[in-house]
């Protein structure tokens, strides 16, 4: 039996873990590693594959062969400091790992097209099944349907009837502000609900879910946007209850669970009885370049979904593109995107303790901080005493973007809103987010 690529294969992955090799430049080439262990090519091509198969290694045409890498890079111009955007920029990924994936998508889906897209590629369907099980959200590939995000999954639930036969939609207070807009202009009845750093009133919610023609409850149960926090468990269970007493579903956007820091944590689909539930999911967050999303949608609502997209392609698109589609797949099953969250939580982790340091000295300004733990978001509630308005423009000179003000509203309408601007670390570290609450720390003073 030759061992020899076993002791290469073995060599190379100590030095990984030594850090012996740079995550941007090539490993050995074959004929060097030839000739230092006096072995044929052959040899050290069952060592590298050894070392593929075991996802820590991956290799380009006519190129050679790099290690599966670090992705987040934390080097931030902070000529502008930007907490106003939950989205990473272009410049987070890891190149090598971007080029692996897209080659081989070309490769396994060089001979599809267009109309095989209408409800995601069967493919990565198929691997869906396996990938939301380990969020705790268990289904069959028939209930599963590959689009272009959150937004157009929201689209198709708001104008499509429900068995149920009612028509109010209700969202929490505050929310996601660009399904506020659509709402709005698709004329709908709105219902809202407040949540706060404590959740939600599960008797409020009760009586709205009794009293009032809801069709459905659109949450973001985890990593909300734009307060941060996650309803605890006792409440993500009393909601799927409620939903199946009183004929109510659940629209649950999880546009940000594979960053979860608690590995105990169930979503609500988990705790329903899976008629009604929708669940969403949103790889966007975390690869930023391309837009592909998830959607879980039960039995009973099958076939008015379905038909509800074919009409969709007549004003909007549905579908991800067959790239999109393809590179995504190639991601979950090389265990790249695994990878690829792990850099993105110790990031994340670093940055939160940085902006929790940063928030206990507001104290003495009366803000009430919260989120800011589990993912990119938090929200700074003001007190009476200062402009919201004054406050954001006055940043915005000082070049330090921030969410929030009568130009980028929350919530339903004025009646709802609670004085306080979101901020996001998706596209900073812990630089800019000191440089920028040293801004505004001394624009604090000036009220």
């Amino acid at each position: 039996m030759n061992t020899t690529y076993v002791r290469i294969a073995m060599d190379i992955e100590n030095g990984i873990h030594a850090g012996d090799y740079p995550f941007h430049k090539k490993l050995p080439s074959i004929r060097h590693l030839s000739k230092k262990y006096t072995c044929s090519q052959g040899t050290v091509i069952k060592a590298y594959e050894t070392l593929k198969n075991k996802h820590l290694i991956y290799s380009l045409p006519q190129s050679g062969y790099y290690i599966v890498g670090n992705i987040i890079k934390t080097e931030v111009d902070t000529a502008v400091v930007d907490f106003s955007t939950g989205n990473l920029l272009m410049r987070e990924m890891h190149i090598p790992d971007l080029n692996h994936c897209l080659n081989r998508a070309a490769d396994i889906y060089q001979n599809l097209s267009l109309s095989h897209t209408v409800y995601g590629v069967e493919s990565l369907r198929e691997l869906s099944v396996r990938y939301l099980a380990d969020f705790q959200v268990f289904t069959t590939m028939n209930n599963i349907f590959i689009n272009l995000g959150i937004q157009p999954a929201l689209s198709i639930l708001t104008q499509m009837p429900f068995p149920n036969g009612k028509e109010a939609i209700l969202i929490e207070q505050p929310t996601y502000k660009y399904f506020i807009d659509f709402l709005k202009i698709s004329g709908v009845q709105v219902l809202g609900i407040r949540r706060d750093e404590q959740g939600i009133d599960l008797n409020q919610l009760e009586m709205l879910f009794k009293n009032e023609s809801i069709k459905f409850f659109y949450t973001v149960p985890r990593n909300h946007n734009p307060l941060g926090t996650t309803y605890p468990k006792s409440q993500r269970k009393a909601i799927a209850e409620l939903a199946a007493r009183y004929d109510v579903y659940i629209v649950e956007d999880d546009y940000f669970g594979d960053i979860s820091y608690d590995s105990r944590y169930d979503p609500i689909y988990a705790y329903g009885d899976h008629h009604h539930h929708v669940y969403l999911k949103n790889f966007s967050k975390i690869l930023p370049w391309i837009r592909v999303g998830v959607v879980v949608v039960p039995n009973n609502l099958l076939k008015i979904f379905t038909e509800y997209t074919r009409f969709s392609y007549y004003y909007s698109y549905f579908a991800a593109s067959l790239i999109s589609q393809a590179t995504l797949e190639i991601y979950i099953r090389s265990n790249i995107l695994k990878k690829h969250v792990q850099s993105i939580k110790k990031e994340l982790s670093d940055r939160s303790k940085c902006l929790d340091d940063q928030f206990r000295n507001l104290a003495p300004y009366n803000i009430k901080c919260i989120g800011g733990k589990t993912s990119y978001y938090s929200y700074l509630k003001l007190p009476d005493y200062i402009n919201e308005n004054r406050l954001i423009e006055n940043l915005k000179k000082r070049h330090v973007l921030v969410a929030g003000g009568s130009n980028y509203s929350f919530y339903i309408d004025n009646s709802w809103r609670e004085k306080g601007i979101r901020l996001s670390i998706a596209r900073t570290n812990k630089a800019a987010i000191n440089k920028g609450f040293e801004i505004i720390y001394n624009e604090l003073k000036c009220h």
